[in-house]
């Protein structure tokens, strides 16, 4: 019998070879060389990026290996950082911009529910829009910088849902 990708030879019989073992003969190589192209694009990038730099405060640098290249780039940034140039946005940024991201997608959840159809049961909705609701009026408590919006929306006349409890967060 031919030996298969899928066998061992082995002085006394042929066994089958493991995905463990085809993955590390096979793929582990190739991801290992994916990556190592990876950082060397990047590497490349950022000594193009640092030449420009330094070239612009007067120094000639013509041949960089990538220690220094990741040298010349720390000392750079570290250089910009002293000057003030260098400019990191503050943490309560991330926080809007979650919350922001939060109540647009709870704006389209309430926008879909709301929509008259059969297919949504109007008790699971409305327990869906109040918890949302919770969920919006705890990232503003947190935050103290959205207000939250108690607008009802305009209920459609063919609509069999019932209008939300008064309590009921709405994003329009």
């Amino acid at each position: 019998m031919a030996p298969t990708p899928y066998m061992v030879n082995t002085e006394y019989s042929e066994e089958p070879i493991s995905r463990t073992y085809q993955y590390r003969k096979v793929m582990k190589p190739m991801l290992e060389r994916k990556r190592r192209a990876r950082i060397n694009r990047c590497l490349d990038e950022l000594k193009e990026l640092m030449v420009t730099a330094l070239q612009s405060e007067g120094e000639n640098v013509s041949k960089l290996e990538k220690a220094d290249i990741l040298e010349l780039t720390v000392r750079h940034l570290h250089s910009l950082k002293r000057q003030h140039q260098l400019v990191l946005p503050p943490e309560h940024s991330y926080a809007d911009r979650f919350r922001a991201g939060f109540t647009q997608c709870a704006q389209e959840v309430t926008h879909f529910i709301t929509t008259p159809s059969e297919i949504i049961d109007p008790v699971a909705g409305r327990k869906l829009l109040q918890h949302l609701g919770a969920c919006v009026r705890q990232l503003d408590c947190v935050s103290r910088s959205v207000p939250v919006q108690n607008v009802s929306p305009p209920v459609s006349p063919g609509s069999e849902m019932k209008p939300p409890p008064p309590s009921m967060w709405r994003p329009w």
